[in-house]
């Protein structure tokens, strides 16, 4: 939209692309790396850059599995990445943003207001950055920073679709290599189904530019089936749903 955009990136290899964009300054950074989060406030003041508008929370990794039998490495990989890592970002470059008048804006997910069988770390990770979100939010006030949150059903994009033949494999031996199977196919079928990322970008940018933007947002195909009815209907008949159609029972 013609503004000025700080990007990060975690592998150097991807940065040479993004340097032709036009008021794009891009930097590499490892959200994993807690020193290399540390260190970005000065990264970006060699930058001659001191005062930030907007800062978006987007980096994410989603691995699927049986929590039952999923290795713990990835488990605590999911909740480093999706929110560890944004809490310590977002506490280091608060002291950046324009007061009054920033922004902080939190890539949640659908899965941050409901539970997914083997995505149980993922919806973890999201619950709570709903939960810190919404804490957040009322601190800033003092700051005059509005913190907003968009949640995104599926989106045609790869974070938790690639890679699930191989996970096929891993689980093969499992007592819930069928349900699992299962999910796959759930799973690839959203895929085809997902909005484009195209409609994730406009909320990103109301929630950005709009005077009075919303406190959530939600880009979710088929909205009422994936969206609403989950908050319409028992648990427990959700519950039975998913237990259903998963093979489960």
């Amino acid at each position: 939209a013609g503004h000025r955009v700080i990007g990060t990136v975690r592998k150097k290899d991807n940065i040479k692309e993004l340097l032709a964009h036009k008021n794009f300054v891009c930097l590499q950074l490892d959200v994993k790396d807690r020193a290399q989060i540390e260190n970005l406030p000065l990264e970006l003041a060699q930058q001659n850059i001191k005062v930030i508008d907007v800062l978006v929370n987007n980096a994410g990794v989603a691995k699927a599995g049986p929590f039952a039998d999923q290795p713990f490495a990835e488990i605590d990989e999911i909740i480093q990445v999706n929110l560890l890592s944004v809490m310590l970002l977002t506490q280091k470059l608060i002291p950046l943003l324009q007061q009054p008048g920033g922004r902080i804006i939190n890539i949640s997910s659908v899965s941050g207001q409901n539970g997914t069988p083997f995505l149980a770390a993922y919806c973890a990770s999201k619950h709570a950055i709903e939960g810190f979100s919404e804490s957040l939010r009322r601190e800033m006030n003092l700051l005059g920073i509005k913190v907003i949150l968009i949640g995104p059903g599926s989106i045609r994009t790869p974070i938790w679709f690639k890679g699930f033949e191989v996970l096929k494999s891993v689980y093969v031996n499992s007592k819930y290599a069928k349900p699992f199977d299962r999910f796959i196919q759930f799973a690839q079928n959203e895929e085809k189904n997902g909005l484009p990322v195209s409609a994730v970008v406009a909320d990103i940018e109301s929630a950005a530019l709009d005077k009075n933007p919303c406190i959530r947002y939600a880009p979710i195909p088929k909205k009422f089936k994936n969206y609403y009815l989950a908050k319409l209907i028992p648990k427990s008949t959700m519950d039975r749903l998913n237990v259903k159609v998963l093979g489960l029972k």
